[in-house]
């Protein structure tokens, strides 16, 4: 703000910082360098955050909200006619059956609506659906590989137990993870349905989707779900937990504000640093400008008009690099309000990152008097007073220059170190956490699992004959390096809950060989003290606070139901993580005594689901080939191996901590940047310098030993603030996720030597290339003409 008495020297500042901007040309880089860096940062981040919750919201977005299982063709017609539904989806699903030809077949029905609704996971691409009962429509996977590359109204055969010749292809399909699984989808018509030998009328499913869904609240949509099955007589309805979970989820802004708090430090530190060495430079040209009238809040002024010129620069460069980076990994992420959100955010964070950074610069700008300014000479830092006198050499000259500028030296190793720290957290944490180990949880008996796998109910598979016999056993344990067979679980599916909401879930029985693993992830109450007492997991307890210690519930084991009181919440991460395949979906939902599964179902001689194979590790080849052969022929087992599970934590730990160590790299640059503007501002006040010293017999090699000696402490510093802050840390932080991931087991903490080796190499590697570097560019230039230089 000018006053009406003071003159408007506007103009003139604006005219100064452009030229000091003009006469910078590195000093400028490295500052818009280092902007658009923690503006790449920072909005990508956010970006990231808003693409993952849009993408999760697109997927359940005019899906279903709730699904009726267990009905009938008249029930679903009725639903299709109600009111409060804007689409009905019907769907029947027959199964696997394995082919001679070596896939496994998967046989559904579905209606138009059904394929609108399910359009994530399987999508018609081409054609129609299914009419006539040899008519089909198959997924392009099979076509390809199987079907000699058949088009629409051409025939393909299928070799299945259920569905044996000819058939006319209607429409393509569009089926996700099968060629991962060698599954094919195969869409059959509703006249080959009913015509279908395990056809049961009442196997239907309804998937419904409300009118005016995102007007309706979950528990508006449950009870008007629940009014409809009692009045139409409907055995069960579940509702969509993603839905609910993606429909309102928002953005992580936990994860952008770690990312963000990071990037603000890193381009602090660089950015104070380089605006300071520049002030340092230009003392006495602000000096000048004293001299001739210029007040110290002009001075102010233009140092300040010269960072926001720069960190707009580097704003926009940085934003533009960050949405274009989200835009072409996430195009299906787009959301405008979000992103718009994303880049305000970014500008508003960088914009005070950018004005925090240099208040000391320009403080030490503004407060220097003409007299001081003349005086002071760029590269004449005050150094340390010395008690005694020291030996001249290229090493002791080196350590001299390196502690001659504290401020300059804490501010490089603190940028370096940084990243460092950062990636001796993360690097830490994937040993303590790698993926065999993790996996091993799930697989601690064997490397293999056998498991009732079929969409029809396990009371009944198990009541007609369970297939997991003595018969099955005698066979696994004949394959050559199969050495024993342990039964891990014995569970039925089950549904339960209580008049404010329902859940449903696997219901393992509590026999005395678990009882004592299921005691150690216990989390509250007790153990069941008698047959009608239950431990439920503790998840279910969060979303339905009624279904606490000591409640009641009901509990529905297959067609038979019970009231039942919980004695205990568990956890069942705690040494039950019992799931099958990548995502175990049918990790356990509660416990229940064994002497109730025989009350309810004195039909069933066996209630086995799971058995581990315990195998010779060196046999592992022919023992799956040879589980694999077993399994072939029965359509109502599942094989899960430990490498399944291997690669998908090697997956989740891929996304999870190589994002973290790309982040940790990109935290380094910052230092990076910080140290080539030092090396280059060395280089320029210290021309004259390093030129008298040559002049007084100081050799070329002794000039690079120097300066290699003055960067390997820069480097020496940062590897030891790496270790004496980070180290710390990454143990503490290892302890726990150990403690987390292993039921309270600790790991020993491991080094990680690959990833601190790199590291280094590329720290005290880059210090003494740009030090070779700097005394190479002086050895161009003759002493006579370094001497003149004006600094």
């Amino acid at each position: 703000m000018t006053w009406p008495f003071e003159n408007d020297t506007g103009a003139v500042v604006k005219k100064l910082a452009k030229r000091s901007l003009a006469s910078e040309k590195r000093r400028n880089l490295m500052v818009v360098i280092a902007v658009a860096l923690a503006a790449v940062l920072i909005s990508f981040a956010a970006i990231l955050s808003a693409s993952v919750a849009q993408i999760q919201r697109n997927q359940v977005a005019d899906t279903y909200e709730a699904v009726f299982t267990g009905v009938e063709a008249d029930h679903v017609a009725a639903l299709k006619d109600l009111p409060e539904f804007a689409r009905v989806g019907e769907y029947y699903l027959l199964g696997q059956e394995h082919s001679e030809q070596g896939y496994n077949a998967s046989y559904v029905y579905c209606d138009s609506d059904m394929i609108h609704i399910a359009r994530s996971q399987m999508e018609l691409v081409k054609g129609a659906l299914p009419v006539q009962a040899n008519e089909v429509a198959v997924s392009e996977y099979f076509l390809s590989a199987y079907g000699s590359h058949a088009k629409i109204g051409e025939t393909v055969r299928l070799d299945t137990e259920s569905f044996r010749g000819d058939y006319t292809v209607t429409g393509i399909l569009s089926n996700v993870g099968e060629k991962e699984g060698n599954i094919c989808a195969v869409a059959v018509s509703k006249a080959a349905l009913t015509r279908w030998g395990g056809f049961d009328p009442a196997g239907y499913r309804a998937y419904v989707h409300f009118q005016n869904a995102e007007q309706l609240s979950q528990e508006v949509m449950t009870a008007c779900c629940r009014d409809i099955a009692a009045r139409y007589g409907l055995p069960h309805v579940g509702m969509n937990s993603s839905y609910f979970a993606y429909a309102s989820k928002s953005i992580d802004f936990a994860a952008t504000g770690g990312v963000a708090a990071l990037a603000l430090i890193g381009g602090y530190v660089v950015i104070q640093s380089i605006f300071r060495i520049s002030v340092q430079d230009k003392i006495q040209s602000y000096g000048q400008l004293r001299t001739i009238g210029a007040t110290s809040k002009q001075i102010r002024r233009i140092v300040k008009k010269e960072s926001r010129r720069l960190g707009g620069v580097g704003i926009f460069l940085g934003v533009l690099l960050g949405v274009l980076g989200g835009l072409l990994l996430f195009p299906k992420g787009f959301h405008g309000p979000y992103y718009g959100l994303a880049v305000l955010l970014t500008v508003l964070a960088c914009w005070f990152m950018v004005s925090v950074s240099v208040r000391r610069p320009v403080k030490i700008a503004a407060g220097v008097s003409p007299l001081e300014a003349v005086r002071f000479s760029a590269g004449q830092e005050r150094v340390r007073s010395r008690t005694k006198r020291i030996r001249l050499n290229p090493v002791s000259m080196g350590l001299e220059n390196f502690r001659r500028d504290r401020k300059k030296a804490v501010s490089i190793a603190a940028s370096l170190s940084l990243g460092g720290i950062l990636l001796l957290i993360v690097s830490s944490v994937v040993l303590t956490r790698s993926p065999e180990q993790a996996a091993r949880l799930y697989f601690p008996n064997g490397d293999y699992k056998i498991y009732l796998s079929s969409e029809q109910p396990e009371e009944e598979i198990m009541a007609a004959g369970n297939p997991l016999n003595d018969g099955l056993r005698r066979e696994i344990l004949s394959i050559d390096g199969v050495t024993d067979v342990l039964v891990t679980r014995q569970s039925l599916h089950a549904k339960f809950g209580t008049s404010a909401g329902t859940g449903a879930g696997m219901c393992d029985a509590l026999t005395d060989e678990n009882r004592q693993e299921v005691e150690a992830a216990l989390v509250s109450g007790a153990m069941p003290a008698d047959v009608h007492s239950v431990l439920l997991a503790a998840s279910y307890q969060k979303d339905l606070a009624e279904m606490d210690v000591g409640a009641a519930m009901e509990l529905s084991l297959g067609q038979e139901t019970v009231t039942v009181t919980i004695s205990g919440l568990l956890d069942p991460a705690r040494g039950t993580s019992n799931g099958h395949g990548a995502l175990g979906l049918d990790s356990v939902a509660l416990f229940a005594p064994e002497e109730l599964f025989w009350e309810l179902h004195p039909e069933i001689e066996n209630f086995d689901y799971s058995w581990s194979i315990v195998s010779d590790p060196k046999k592992a080849e022919p023992v799956e080939a040879g589980l694999q052969e077993i399994l072939s022929s029965r359509s109502n087992l599942g094989l899960d191996t430990i490498g399944t599970r291997i690669a998908y934590e090697k997956m989740q730990s891929g996304l999870i901590f190589g994002s973290m160590k790309a982040l940790s790299w990109l935290i380094f640059l910052f230092g990076v940047v910080n140290l080539i503007n030092t090396t280059l501002s060395n280089q320029m006040s210290r021309k004259r310098e390093n030129s008298i010293l040559r002049s007084v017999g100081l050799t070329g090699r002794q000039l690079c030993r120097m300066n290699i000696c003055e960067g390997l402490c820069y480097a020496a510093f940062a590897a030891l603030a790496v270790l004496l802050i980070g180290l710390p840390i990454a143990v503490v932080v290892c302890r726990e996720v150990s403690r987390q991931s292993f039921a309270g087991e600790i790991v020993p903490y491991q080094f990680p030597i690959l990833e601190m080796s790199l590291f280094l190499l590329v720290l005290f590697g880059l210090e003494v290339l740009l030090s070779a570097w700097t005394v190479s560019r002086q050895r161009k230039q003759s002493l006579v003409e370094q001497m003149r230089a004006v600094e």
